[in-house]
């Protein structure tokens, strides 16, 4: 399971920096177009994409390792708000949390262990690995939306593509 998890993590990696080479192209109001998604525009969408990463995988399923990462900073940035801080600001804070997330898959001992993941209204019993798995797997969702958003931009995009690594 952790050669898995390690490519998937790596792939989020990869796709997030090529992601981020056409989003750095883009003016401000590019970014911050409301395009009729449900987090509004590419800029609304990228946030979630990094909040989901750094609340569940860097927060909590950080915690069910042996030796949790040091998560701090990204944890700080969490709690005062992304929307908040500078475009440049977020390209930082998203490379720092892709290269600790493969960090923490590398730290797990124990993918098969069940815990329990509660949200408001909504709680979940399932194995490490299945929250990682749907955890990236909420990553390459909202990057396809993205590249949605860019196509119809007239936007050349292609930052997808495991077999391209």
């Amino acid at each position: 399971m952790r050669e898995i998890l390690t490519l998937q993590a790596r792939y989020n990696q990869f796709a997030n920096d090529n992601m981020l080479k056409v989003l750095e192209t883009l003016s401000p109001s590019d970014l911050q177009k409301d395009v009729g998604v449900y987090y509004t525009s590419i800029i609304g969408t990228f946030i979630h994409i990094l909040e989901a990463d750094i609340a569940i995988l860097l927060g909590i399923i950080n915690s069910y390792a042996p030796n949790p990462l040091d998560t701090k900073a990204l944890q700080d940035a969490l709690a005062s708000g992304l929307q908040n801080k500078s475009f440049e600001s977020l390209i930082t804070l998203r490379r720092q949390a892709d290269r600790l997330i493969i960090d923490l898959v590398d730290s797990i001992a124990d993918f098969n262990a069940v815990r329990e993941l509660s949200f408001p209204g909504i709680s979940f019993k399932k194995s490490i690995a299945q929250y990682f798995l749907s955890i990236l797997n909420h990553g390459t969702h909202h990057r396809g939306q993205i590249a949605a958003i860019l196509d119809i931009m007239n936007v050349p995009n292609d930052f997808a593509g495991m077999l391209g690594m």
